[in-house]
C-alpha cells in the first residue's frame, strides 16, 4: 500500500497539475493584448518570490535566506531550468502553437525524466511507469495528431521553444529531487524564481528593452496573476513539496494531468469546446497516470 508521505506526494503533483491547467490559455489571452510573454514570466518570478520572501521573512526572519555559495549555484541552476527554460520556453511556445499542440509537444517530458532519474538520481522507474509514460504519448497521439494537427503546419519557432520547455521541466524535476534531502521545496521556490527572474530580465533589457509594457491594461494584468499565482506561486509550490516525497519519474506521470485539467478549463477561459478525439486523448492520459500510481502502491521504487 502507498504510504503517507507517498500518498501526500502523489496529491500535490496532482495539484501541480491542476494549477498548471488553464495557463496555456491565459498565456493566448495575454498575447493576444500585445504583451510579451517574456514580461509575464519576469513578473511571475518576482511575483513568486516576493510572496514566499515576505511571508518567510515574518515567519522566520531572516535565517531563512541563509544559504552557502554551493547552494546559491544549486539555487541558480534551479532557477535556469524553472524561470528562463521551463516558464519562458512554455509561454513562448503559446505565442506560436495552439494549446493543444503545445501540450503534445511539452507532454513528452516525462520519458526524458525517466531516462534522468536512472541516469543522474539512480531511482530506476518501475516497468509499470515505463508503459505509462508510452501510454501517454499514445494519449497525445489519439488526442492531438491523429484528430487532425496537421504536424508539417506546426511552426519551427514554436517547436524549438516548446522543446527548451521540456528540458527544464524534466532539468528541475531531476535536480529539485536530488537535493530534496538537504533544501527545504519554499527555498528552492524563493531563490529559483528569484535568480531566474533576475537573469531573465537582465538579458531582455539588454536584449531589446520592454516596449510591450505600453500595451498593458488592467485586463491584461488581471490576466497575468494566474501565471503568476497559480502556475509559479501554487503549482512549484506544490511540485517542489511533492518531489521530497515522490520520484521524479512518477512526479512527472503525474503532472501530465495538466492535459486533462486544460482540456477542461479551456472552454471555461477561452470559450474552446474540446472535440471528442481530444477527449479521448484525454481518457487514455488519466488511464495512464492512474497505471503509474498503481505501480506505487503495489511497492515498486519509483
Amino acid at each position: 500500500m502507498m504510504n503517507g508521505q507517498t500518498a501526500r506526494g502523489v496529491l500535490m503533483a496532482l495539484g501541480t497539475a491542476l494549477a498548471w491547467g488553464g495557463t496555456g490559455s491565459f498565456a493566448k489571452l495575454i498575447a493576444a493584448g500585445g504583451v510579451s510573454q517574456l514580461t509575464v514570466v519576469c513578473y511571475r518570478g518576482f511575483f513568486a518570490a516576493s510572496v514566499v520572501g515576505l511571508f518567510m521573512l515574518a515567519r522566520r526572519g531572516s535565517s531563512f535566506f541563509r544559504c552557502t555559495r554551493a547552494e546559491l549555484a544549486q539555487y541558480a541552476a534551479l532557477g535556469v531550468f524553472t524561470v528562463l527554460f521551463n516558464a519562458t520556453g512554455y509561454m513562448m511556445s503559446c505565442v506560436y502553437l495552439s494549446v493543444p499542440q503545445v501540450l503534445m509537444l511539452n507532454y513528452t517530458f516525462p520519458i526524458v525524466t525517466m531516462a534522468g532519474s536512472a541516469l543522474i538520481n539512480g531511482e530506476r522507474p518501475a516497468p509499470l511507469q515505463v508503459l505509462s509514460g508510452f501510454l501517454v504519448l499514445a494519449g497525445l497521439y489519439v488526442g492531438f495528431a491523429a484528430g487532425g494537427v496537421d504536424l508539417r503546419s506546426i511552426s519551427l519557432a514554436g517547436v524549438a521553444w516548446s522543446m527548451l520547455s521540456v528540458a527544464g521541466l524534466s532539468g528541475n524535476a531531476l535536480l529539485s529531487r536530488r537535493i530534496s534531502g538537504q533544501s527545504e521545496p519554499l527555498k528552492q521556490l524563493f531563490y529559483s524564481h528569484l535568480l531566474g527572474a533576475l537573469m531573465l530580465a537582465a538579458i531582455r533589457t539588454c536584449a531589446e528593452g520592454w516596449p510591450d509594457l505600453a500595451n498593458m491594461t488592467p485586463r491584461i494584468f488581471l490576466y497575468m496573476q494566474y501565471p503568476a499565482t497559480f502556475a509559479a506561486l501554487v503549482g512549484y509550490g506544490l511540485l517542489f513539496s511533492a518531489l521530497r516525497r515522490i520520484s521524479a519519474s512518477l512526479a512527472s506521470m503525474i503532472c501530465t494531468m495538466e492535459i486533462v485539467f486544460a482540456a477542461a478549463l479551456t472552454p471555461l477561459i477561452i470559450g474552446e469546446v474540446p472535440p471528442l478525439h481530444e477527449l479521448a486523448g484525454c481518457a487514455v492520459i488519466a488511464g495512464a497516470v492512474l497505471l503509474s500510481i498503481a505501480s506505487e502502491r503495489g511497492g515498486k521504487s519509483a
